[in-house]
């Protein structure tokens, strides 16, 4: 699938490109993702909102942004996001000019879910990386997520360890 509009449509909502007057709302829909059934203290979600908040706003006012991002909006508001995250990488033995792409908070506003708007910022994720030739995409799945990504032909890996800071 290949979208090249300016705007996009979906499950009744209006899909963008994110900018640079989307960084806080990118915060807060992170925060909010983050926050779902979580225990976290308010004050320490809004702290991270506002980090988040900062880094979209450095990545946007980049000449060459390392991060592409997408919205869907309703009639008044954002209510979902999708984020793609272009990484540096090592030559690898099957690619002459190996891009590594990693798919981050894809998110649905619960009130909003179960219309189509994440397989279509999906959609546009995937065109984003095509078109920057990313030849290996990643991301992590939540339960309710997985059905989605292995439709559009991501694989769980057995091989993948993460090692999370302890210090």
């Amino acid at each position: 699938m290949s979208y090249r509009p300016s705007s996009w449509s979906a499950g009744g909502t209006q899909l963008r490109r994110a900018t640079l007057g989307d960084a806080h709302v990118l915060g807060t829909l992170r925060a909010q993702m983050r926050a779902e059934g979580s225990a976290q203290a308010r004050d320490a979600i809004e702290a991270f909102e506002r980090s988040c908040a900062a880094y979209f706003t450095r990545e946007f006012s980049r000449a060459e942004p390392n991060v592409r991002a997408w919205v869907a909006c309703d009639s008044e508001h954002v209510v979902a996001t999708a984020v793609l995250m272009i990484l540096p990488t090592l030559p690898r033995l099957d690619s002459q000019g190996a891009v590594d792409g990693r798919v981050r908070d894809v998110y649905v506003l619960p009130t909003h879910r179960r219309r189509g708007i994440a397989r279509a910022l999906m959609a546009l994720v995937l065109d984003e990386a095509r078109t920057l030739r990313v030849d290996r995409l990643s991301l992590g799945a939540s339960v309710m997520g997985r059905p989605l990504y292995e439709s559009l032909g991501f694989v769980a890996k057995r091989d993948e360890m993460v090692y999370e800071r302890r210090f």
